[in-house]
């Protein structure tokens, strides 16, 4: 009976590498463009949901606001958002002509939101009910806004879905079914970019509102990254809409220090809460954040 040669070490040590090589898939590159809704799906977790690396964020932008009900109106306002990942936000607003309409917070203990004109303040237990009582078409926190401007859509992706499928026509793509979440629907485009986010500002309050968060135009980064949204559009199922456009952004080096992210009331202003029984629906007396032009 003839033995087995032995294998030799060169071929020994050759087999293993090509082992290790095909137990680790590579990322999938930016930019390389997708026939299956697994590889699409793939590539938008290896992609665009990871944490930044900086600890800290400011983004600069115009936002186009409009609403239908209960009158319909369109402004421009210039924004400032800015603050840590894993901490505090701050967000001012202001006119075209530079007057300051509101300064606002939000951490772990909710939203605070400032009016200087009327001298009046405003909080809520919770920052996604509480923006869109004070009509902000903030359909998220502003710490997953701020995540999402910097490319990471972590918060708003489950690791897996539903159910997939293929889009053809003018808009190719992938569209995924999510469950048990407050996001319902991504869909990805032919290189793995999320063009559309779709969910609930609540699964338990009943006057939650569906939402849509759509990604109009992508910024193209320097080397290899993966390019960061450039213009958003986020809208309510009331008709209120709001376009941000990016002017700036800025992946800051070290987190923001404490007193940049205060916000401080002048003397004798007490907060009204919102999440207690207020129904400022019914009473109107919420100044309006978007000031007409």
């Amino acid at each position: 009976m003839t033995r087995p040669r032995p294998t030799s070490l060169p071929a020994l040590l050759a087999a293993l590498l090509l082992l290790a090589v095909a137990g680790c898939t590579p990322k999938t590159p930016p930019g390389t463009v997708l026939h299956a809704p697994k590889a699409a799906w793939k590539s938008f977790r290896a992609n665009y949901c990871v944490r930044p690396e900086a600890p800290a964020v400011k983004v600069k932008a115009s936002l186009y606001y409009s609403q239908i009900r209960p009158r319909k109106r369109t402004n421009r306002t210039l924004t400032t958002l800015w603050g840590d990942f894993g901490g505090a936000m701050r967000m001012d607003v202001s006119a075209s002509i530079g007057k300051l309409l509101a300064h606002i917070r939000e951490n772990g203990d909710g939203l605070l939101v400032f009016y200087p004109s009327d001298n009046e303040a405003y909080t809520h237990v919770n920052p996604v009910l509480g923006a869109t009582r004070l009509g902000m078409p903030f359909p998220f926190s502003l710490k997953v806004l701020a995540a999402v401007l910097a490319g990471d859509f972590s918060d708003l992706a489950a690791r897996g879905y539903a159910a997939a499928r293929q889009i053809d026509g003018n808009n190719p793509g992938f569209v995924f079914d999510l469950k048990d979440g407050l996001v319902t629907r991504i869909t990805l485009d032919v290189v793995g970019r999320p063009v559309l986010v779709e969910g609930l500002t609540s699964k338990s309050y009943a006057g939650a509102r569906t939402w849509r968060l759509e990604i109009n135009r992508y910024q193209e980064p320097e080397g290899k990254k993966a390019p960061l949204p450039n213009k958003v559009t986020l809208a309510l199922d009331n008709g209120e809409k709001g376009v941000l456009h990016i002017k700036s952004r800025e992946l800051m080096l070290k987190p923001w220090p404490a007193e940049s992210l205060d916000l401080a009331l002048p003397d004798g202003v007490e907060p009204v809460r919102l999440d207690n029984g207020y129904n400022h629906e019914s009473t109107g007396e919420i100044p309006v954040i978007y000031e007409d032009k």
